[in-house]
C-alpha cells in the first residue's frame, strides 16, 4: 500500500544557527552582549554569549542589582 507513510518532518536549525555557522566560517569567535528585562522580573539582566570556531557556545547572565542606598 503506497502513500500510507508520511514523510517525517524536516529537521529544524536552532535559532542562533546563522551565528554558530558564521563564527565556524570565520574560523574566530563571535561575541554577542546586551542588557534584557525577563518575563516576570523587575531587575535587568546583562548577558554574553560567545559562539566558537568548533560550534560550541557559552552563555553567561548576570543579574544588576541596585546600587545600595548612600549613607546620610
Amino acid at each position: 500500500m503506497a502513500g500510507r507513510h508520511r514523510r517525517p518532518p524536516e529537521p529544524e536549525l536552532p535559532a542562533d544557527a546563522d551565528h554558530r555557522l558564521r563564527a565556524i566560517a570565520e574560523q574566530r569567535p563571535l561575541v554577542e552582549e546586551g542588557v534584557v528585562l525577563l518575563p516576570g522580573s523587575d531587575r535587568p539582566y546583562l548577558y554574553r554569549t560567545v559562539y566558537q570556531p568548533d560550534g560550541t557556545v557559552q552563555r553567561s547572565l548576570l543579574r544588576i542589582d541596585p546600587s545600595p542606598p548612600a549613607a546620610g
